[in-house]
């Protein structure tokens, strides 16, 4: 999930042209902290990908809509005899 987020992120940004420390400075984070991001090291805070979608001018949504939907699994009920 992560990496995904990255990659994402990394498309939106090059999208835009705009490079790891200008969208830090947007986000008001580190670039360090941004690129780690970007190579899926991080699990982020919500508040962080809130501060990522503000520096990029899109939505927290936008940011998460394609990332790959989770499957749940349904747990086994037991029958009683």
């Amino acid at each position: 999930m992560q990496q995904a987020f990255g990659e994402h992120l990394r498309s939106m940004r090059h999208e835009r042209l705009i490079t790891i420390e200008q969208l830090a400075e947007l986000a008001g984070l580190h670039p360090n902290y941004v690129g780690s991001v970007e190579r899926g090291e991080r699990n982020l805070s919500l508040f962080n990908i809130w501060r990522l979608a503000g520096g990029l001018d899109v939505t927290v949504g936008q940011l998460t809509d394609p990332l790959p939907k989770r499957v749940l699994k349904l747990a086994k009920r037991k029958t009683s005899s």
